[in-house]
Parts: C-alpha cells; structure tokens; sequence
C-alpha cells in the first residue's frame, strides 16, 4: 500500500489503469461523479492524503451512520466508488460492483458444532450425490442455527438439548412457512446423524416436527411463438454483444437450456460434425444431448466469427469487457431479461426472465403433442414428476379432462316443502 499519496496522485493512477482496461467514458464519469464531491471534501477539511479513514469520513459526511445492506441503488454506488479508490490503493487491482469491503462475508462452519455440520454435508454429498446448490442450503440452514446456539453461547455438541431446539424453532419468523418447513427438515436430519454416528448419545430429532407444509407450485410463466418473436426483434444484431446476446436467447428458447448450462457451455460440448450439442447439467449433473438446431447454430458461428473478443478462454460466450472473463449465470439472466422487458409484450403477473424462456418451450412441446418422457429428455429433468408441472399449463389437453356435469335430482329443488322454478 502507498502511504502519504494525495487524491490527485490517487485519482490520475486509478483513472490510468481503467483506461488500460478500455473502459469507456460513461464509466470513468461514474467514478468522477463520486471523486468530485470526494476532492471538495477533502479540501475543505484540510486533508492532504488519502486512505481509507479519509474514504470513511466522506461516506458519513454523506449518508450518516448507515447500513450497507438497506442502501438505495445511488447510494450503494457512492460507497463502491470510494471503497474501490482504497481497494486500488491497496492492491492495485480494481473491483468492479461491490467492493471486497462490503460483500457479505461467507459463511463459515466453526468449533466443535461447526466441524460435526460440515462432516454431517460431506456425508449427505457423498452418499446421495448432493447437487452444489443443495449443499449450499444445507450450510445456510445449518449456520443459521449454529449462529443461534452461539448467540446462547453452545459450543459443545452435548450441550444441544430440547430446551435450545424448541427455542430456536419459536425464533423463525411465522410468516416464510416454505423456508421454516426447508431449514426445519435440515436439521432434523443433522440431529439423527449425530445420533446415529453416536456423536450425541440422544436422539433429539423428534422434537422437530413436521410442518405439513405442502407447497402448491405456482403455475409456470411462458410466452408464446409471437411473444418469442417479439423479444428476438428488440436484439441488436449489428453490434458484438447483440450478437452474443442473440445466441444467448436462442439456446434458452429453442433448446430450453438453463442459464448456467449457457453460461458454462465450452467449444468441447458442440459437436458440429454430429449437430449436437452435448453437455453434463450443472444442476443435476445429468448429461443430455441436444439437437443442434440450424438457427441456433449459425448464431454461435456469426458470434464466434465476428464478435467473440480475442480470448483463451474455453467458454464459447464472455465479457466483452476486459480482461474478458466467461460469462457467468447472472449475466445471462440479466441480457435476457432486458430483451424480454423491452419487447413490448404483456408482463403482468408473468415471470420477466430467463427461465420463463425454457418453460416456453416445454410449452411449445407439449402444444406440438409431444410425449412428457421426450420433453422431459429435452429438459434435462431427472424424473418425468418435475415435467408434470407443465402439464398445468395446457389448457387444450386439460379441456379433455373435463368431465360432464351430473343432473341434479327434482327433489333437490323441492326440499322442505318448497319448490325452486
């Protein structure tokens, strides 16, 4: 870290380095938007040298005392512009988004509780094949109530009695029946296993009872071929990033990828000779191969011909900022949900993103009488019971269902004597 370096100093080497990293004007005006302001403040407190106690101040001067997570857009933005001078300072490297300073930090499994959790995951990963996001859940249920047991200073596994369970369960909030049922049926399942690997010598996994909440799934928004249509007109295909995004919009309309398989899709996994796409899910870790539709394919090729930045990267689709990095999952949801927010289409009570594109064409399936193990082959599901949910959504097949109302007997009209017309 440079020490005694003035604001001016600061400013014009950070200012430098964004320009080696060809950033536009717009984005240097975002940052001179905050260093402005920031110049004038130390100016008027008479402060010649810039570190982060300086950056601090000025943030206070601003918004008061603050919490980070309750911030508006504009003022989140003047706080990551003032923590990325420090950031720069430090470390010479620039942070886009939020700051290292202000990101929630990870949550950690610790102590003797937090070990036997962290074994209690790994064991359930391994035995049946636990998908990352479901690890994931499992380590936010479990250190919310590790967090709980501290805050009644637990540290020891034999320690965990009825007394805490009972009162933890009472400490959720009565109002996310559907996340209590979820965090509640984690732990249930933590405390067998410190019973059964006789880490605890009682079994406290009955004092968690059931819910018996049962979650209705919500009916799955979907656009039609025109609404599909609509949304692929606003794409801009005469620039590099409408061309990508174009290709983005297609893999999740017409081959109903999920947006983490667009995202991690690698050259490897195009078979051009074949015309098939071929990929292992990231979701469910369930390889599938699909068609590699002429439309879909000539979009790839138009990218990586005339768009794609000069990169070594394995992915087919990055940044087009440098140093071009892949794309990542939020960056497909966010392209997409541009296009569909600006085509135009109706939107209300409908799902805007990009999972809304692949129910749309397990829809267009079902629409075409396709048989639900072929759709449920083309999404990638691992039971045909999760492609069930579609069916909902066809209304032609479900008016096929219906069953004729029965006639009611006379003398339903004529009870007590009196008679209905």
């Amino acid at each position: 870290m440079k020490e005694n370096q003035t604001i001016d100093e600061l400013l014009n080497e950070f200012e430098k380095h964004l320009r080696t990293l060809q950033r536009g004007r717009y984005t240097l005006r975002g940052y001179w938007q905050i260093w402005k302001p920031l110049k004038r403040f130390m100016a008027a407190e008479g402060i010649m040298y810039y570190d982060n106690s300086v950056g601090d101040q000025f943030i206070k001067s601003k918004l008061d005392e603050y919490d980070y997570a309750s911030l508006d857009r504009m003022q989140r933005h003047l706080v990551n512009k003032v923590d990325a001078l420090y950031v720069f300072q430090s470390t010479g490297q620039v942070f886009f988004g939020t700051a290292p300073l202000r990101r929630t930090p990870p949550k950690l499994l610790t102590g003797e509780i937090g070990v036997a959790m962290q074994n209690f995951i790994s064991y359930k990963a391994a035995t049946f094949a636990l998908s990352k996001s479901t690890q994931n859940h499992h380590l936010n249920a479990l250190h919310g109530f590790l967090t709980f047991l501290s805050s009644k200073e637990v540290k020891s596994i034999v320690d965990i009695n009825e007394v805490y369970l009972v009162s933890f369960m009472k400490s959720l909030d009565p109002t996310t029946l559907a996340t209590n049922h979820s965090k509640l049926g984690v732990l249930k399942s933590f405390l067998t296993y410190l019973y059964t690997e006789k880490i605890h010598n009682k079994d406290y996994s009955d004092v968690i009872q059931r819910t018996n909440y049962k979650s209705q799934p919500k009916l799955p928004s979907f656009f039609s071929a025109e609404d599909i249509a609509c949304i692929i007109k606003k794409i801009d295909r005469g620039n590099p990033s409408g061309k990508r995004d174009y290709a983005l919009v297609l893999l999740a309309a017409k081959l109903g990828l999920r947006v983490s398989d667009i995202a991690r899709l690698k050259f490897e996994n195009i078979n051009w000779d074949k015309g098939v796409i071929e990929i292992v899910q990231f979701k469910t870790q369930k390889e599938i191969v699909l068609p590699l539709l002429p439309e879909v394919g000539n979009a790839i090729i138009d990218y990586l011909k005339y768009a794609r930045p000069v990169s070594n990267e394995p992915y087919c689709f990055v940044q087009h900022i440098y140093p071009f990095k892949p794309i990542t999952p939020e960056d497909v949801t966010g392209k997409i949900g541009i296009y569909i927010r600006r085509s135009g289409i109706v939107l209300k009570n409908r799902h805007k993103g990009a999972h809304a594109l692949r129910h749309s064409f397990a829809t267009q399936l079902l629409e075409n009488k396709t048989p639900l193990p072929v759709i449920s082959e083309a999404l990638g599901h691992t039971h045909t019971a999760s492609t069930m949910l579609y069916l909902r959504v066809d209304k032609q097949q479900l008016k096929q269902c219906a069953l004729d109302v029965p006639m009611v007997a006379p003398a339903f009209y004529q009870q007590k004597g009196v008679f209905v017309s």
